[in-house]
């Protein structure tokens, strides 16, 4: 007898056993972004899933009403998801909730009741996740940001920066041979939040350079650090546009070619300078660097020996160089205009126009026209002065032939007049 009981004893505990080990279950998890601003969107995403084939669900979710407003979701009725899968071969579904954030705070988002089978109809045991968002105002996001735009290390390969390097010193100097063309400058940020721009592989010309580092916090506040690099110059050329002095590149590797433009040399203060030089335009071009170390292009008349800036404007598939214009088509003003960060000479129409008249030679076709500028649309197309001088002189008729009708109605009523006046006389 007591054999008998401690084989049903052991057959009922492997029974249960066994029963444990085959009980199915599924996990509801969600995810998304943990952290919104107010007044925006967020989207969660619930997966249902399971290592089992599913069955049919009946969920649904809650969250903080106080925090978050439920604009739309995938799921069949709004915060709950009813459903039944087709197939064993169904393990997951998921849906997708969006809301709006109302104000600042915590927000939890969880799984209220569940109800999950699988496909044999056994009921599923069911782990559910949940999902917190921290919603802030912008103002506290980017408070939040980091203000640290030090550098941690400033160097330039091969040489020593005067002053030795100091995250408080903004301003360094570093004096180089007449031969060397170009530094390596490695600048080390001291926050990984930070942005750094200005380092790496820098062109020199002879004379004066100006390195500038720019570091950007995450906050977006900036710190300039600034290395003077002096190249010794051998007989440097200087010349006076105005009231600025320039100096004349003698690197071509510091010049940026132009579309059209080809390599070729012209000789300056009896020196071969580095050139470009254009078939259509015929405009020859050198660089000059101002004080402050900027290098720009300047077309450079070989009968003169005249500069003037060159100033190429660039619309998709046309590139202009911007020139005086012979006349002011009639019925326009002369106003200034900038495009491209250029500030150019143009004519308007009124000052409630968009479009704009400019005078330019295409440096495609060599071609020197006036050109229609849309400012709101960026782009450029030929411009008839034909068409506007015949429009003017339509509207010159019209205003003569109305000063004429004026003048002829008026007198026509003095006349008119007069004669009253005198049937009046008449009679008394």
């Amino acid at each position: 007898m007591k054999k008998f009981l401690g084989i049903m004893i052991f057959s009922a505990m492997m029974f249960l056993s066994i029963s444990v080990v085959k009980a199915s279950s599924a996990t509801i998890s969600m995810s998304g972004n943990s952290t919104a601003i107010v007044g925006n969107t967020v989207t969660v995403t619930v997966t249902l899933s399971s290592g089992q084939p599913l069955g049919s669900w009946d969920f649904s979710i809650g969250y903080d009403t106080s925090l978050l407003r439920l604009n739309s979701s995938t799921a069949e009725s709004g915060q709950r998801a009813v459903g039944y899968a087709q197939s064993t071969s169904q393990k997951s579904k998921s849906y997708t909730f969006t809301f709006t954030t109302l104000k600042s705070g915590s927000a939890n988002i969880y799984v209220n009741s569940a109800e999950v089978y699988g496909f044999d109809e056994s009921v599923m045991s069911v782990t559910k996740g949940s999902k917190t968002i921290s919603i802030k105002t912008q103002a506290q996001i980017e408070a939040s940001y980091s203000k640290n735009n030090y550098l941690k290390s400033l160097s330039v390969d091969g040489y020593n920066l005067t002053p030795s390097f100091d995250k408080e010193t903004l301003e360094y100097t570093l004096d180089l041979d007449s031969n060397i063309e170009s530094v390596n400058v490695k600048a080390t940020k001291a926050d990984s939040t930070a942005s750094v721009a200005g380092d790496g592989e820098i062109s020199l010309s002879e004379g004066s350079n100006q390195v500038n580092i720019v570091v950007t916090a995450e906050n977006g506040s900036k710190r300039t650090y600034v290395i003077n690099i002096n190249v010794k110059e051998v007989n440097p050329i200087t010349v006076k546009i105005g009231s600025m002095e320039y100096t004349v590149i003698k690197r071509k590797s510091l010049l940026e070619i132009p579309d059209n433009f080809t390599e070729t040399t012209v000789i300056i203060d009896e020196e071969e300078i580095p050139a470009l030089y254009n078939e259509i335009t015929k405009y020859t071009l050198v660089g000059l660097k101002n004080e402050d170390g900027v290098v720009k292009l300047y077309i450079y008349d070989l009968d003169s020996g005249k500069y003037t800036k060159y100033q190429e404007l660039n619309f998709n598939s046309n590139k202009l160089f911007m020139l005086d214009a012979p006349y002011v088509p009639k019925g326009l003003s002369k106003t200034k205009i900038k495009i491209n960060d250029e500030k150019v000479t143009a004519y308007k129409f009124n000052n409630n126009s968009v479009y704009y008249i400019i005078y330019g030679i295409n440096l495609s076709t060599g071609n020197e026209d006036f050109y229609m500028y849309d400012s709101e649309e960026l782009t450029i197309q030929r411009y008839d002065t034909t068409m506007l001088n015949t429009i003017t002189k339509q509207k010159d008729r019209y205003l003569s032939l109305v000063i004429v009708l004026s003048c002829v109605c008026f007198l026509s009523m003095l006349f008119l007049l007069i004669e009253v006046n005198r049937d009046s006389k008449r009679e008394a």
